[in-house]
Formats: structure tokens, C-alpha cells, sequence
């Protein structure tokens, strides 16, 4: 009972009420969303590695504490994420400032290259689909040995990487769903790091900026019908 009021409770929360609202979507849905997928989609599989790596690294005893630190983007708020990235591609030239040396090109390229641009967009993803991508390889590690015996075969580094995650494949697809459906939800970050190209979530802050109430629930309704449907179809995969 308690299950399904739950659920109705979310319904009336985020679909029925909010309908009342329902507007005209604003320009542009199609665009963000096109860009928001093809960007996803390069941030998560450049995860799938790495968050692999840190997961295998801190099995080992005295490790587990470090390799944590993959979940902070998750733990923080996304806007304090997003200031972090900004003053990191800014700091190089203060640092060389106290150093008394003058590299403030050094800053300016960084900061032309990844502030409102692609780039950032992918590297905003990337640090948010870290986390994902660690969580679902650290649990599916302790279920499977095949570091173990992939090692027992000499094998290391990146080639033993790489044959892990082929060992992986079902937890690989998930890490990739997953932090690919993340990276749909990223505003705060983006928000201030890389607003632009206009991502999803960008696009519905616009929208409740510049159109009002209306286009912006209209537009949060259709993506979270994506979302619902796209869980579900995971979820069915996942359970076979």
C-alpha cells in the first residue's frame, strides 16, 4: 500500500499538477537534445577506463579511502563542481603570477578552450560520469575474478585493462547507460562552466527564463518521459 501511494504520490507531483502549466515549447528542444546525447555519449565511454582503473587500483589494501575521491563530484553540489572547473582552467596564470612569472596566455588558451564550449561540455560530463562509472565496476569487481585470472596470464597495464572490461561487458553497458543518462541532468555545472552550446538542461533554464513557466514544463514533462521510458527498458535489460 505504502508502495503505491508513493508512486501516485509522484505522479501527481510531477505530471498531473504540472500539466496545468503545459505551454508552447520554446525553439530549440531538438538541437539540445541531439547535442546533449552526442556529448553524453563521448564523456561516458571516455569514463568507462579510467573509473575502471580507479576501481581495480583500490581494491588493494589501504587503497579504498583514495580511490573515494572519484565520488565527490557526486557528493557536492554540482554548482560547486562547476566553480571548481573554472577555477581550475583559470589558475595556471595566478600561479605563475606568485611565481613572478607571466603566463596569462596559458589561462586565456585554457580558458578558450573549455569555457562555453564543447570541450567543457564533454569535460563537465566526464566528471560527473566518473562516479557512475566507479560505483558500478567497484560492485561488479567484487562479484567477478577475472583481474585475477587475466593477471595469472601475465597480462597488465592497459591491455589488462582492456580485458577486464571486455570480461565486463554487462557492467561496462551499464556504466555507460547510466552515466550516459547523467549526463542529461547536469546543470548546475554546466550552468557555470559551459553554458554553451545549449544542452538539455540548459535549454529548459532558458526556457523558464526567457518564456516563462509554461514552455519549460512542457519541455521537462517530454524529457522526463524519456527518462522514465529509458530506465525502464534499462531495467528490463538488466533483469533478463
Amino acid at each position: 500500500m505504502l508502495a503505491l501511494l508513493v508512486i501516485l504520490f509522484m505522479i501527481l507531483l510531477l505530471i498531473v499538477l504540472p500539466l496545468a502549466h503545459a505551454g508552447e515549447l520554446a525553439p530549440g528542444l531538438g538541437e539540445s537534445l541531439v547535442l546533449t546525447a552526442l556529448f553524453s555519449v563521448a564523456a561516458s565511454a571516455l569514463a568507462l577506463l579510467p573509473g575502471l582503473a580507479v576501481a581495480m587500483w583500490g581494491r588493494a589494501p589501504g587503497r579504498g579511502l583514495a580511490a573515494q575521491i572519484l565520488y565527490v563530484p557526486a557528493v557536492v553540489p554540482p554548482t560547486a563542481v562547476g566553480v571548481l572547473l573554472l577555477g581550475s582552467v583559470t589558475a595556471p596564470g595566478k600561479i605563475c603570477g606568485w611565481l613572478g612569472v607571466d603566463c596569462r596566455y596559458v589561462s586565456e588558451a585554457l580558458y578558450g578552450l573549455f569555457v562555453n564550449k564543447p570541450a567543457g561540455i564533454v569535460l563537465a560530463m566526464f566528471v560527473m560520469a566518473l562516479p557512475v562509472v566507479y560505483a558500478v565496476f567497484d560492485g561488479a569487481l567484487r562479484e567477478v575474478r577475472a583481474e585475477a585470472y587475466f593477471r595469472s596470464l601475465g597480462f597488465g597495464g592497459l591491455r589488462l585493462l582492456w580485458l577486464v572490461l571486455l570480461s565486463l561487458r554487462r557492467a561496462a553497458a551499464s556504466a555507460f547507460i547510466f552515466s550516459f543518462l547523467r549526463g542529461f541532468g547536469e546543470l548546475g555545472v554546466l550552468l557555470i562552466f559551459a553554458a554553451y552550446p545549449p544542452t538539455l538542461p540548459i535549454y529548459i533554464y532558458n526556457s523558464w527564463l526567457i518564456y516563462g513557466v509554461g514552455p519549460a514544463v512542457t519541455a521537462s514533462l517530454l524529457t522526463m518521459a524519456i527518462g522514465v521510458v529509458s530506465a525502464y527498458v534499462i531495467r528490463l535489460w538488466l533483469s533478463r
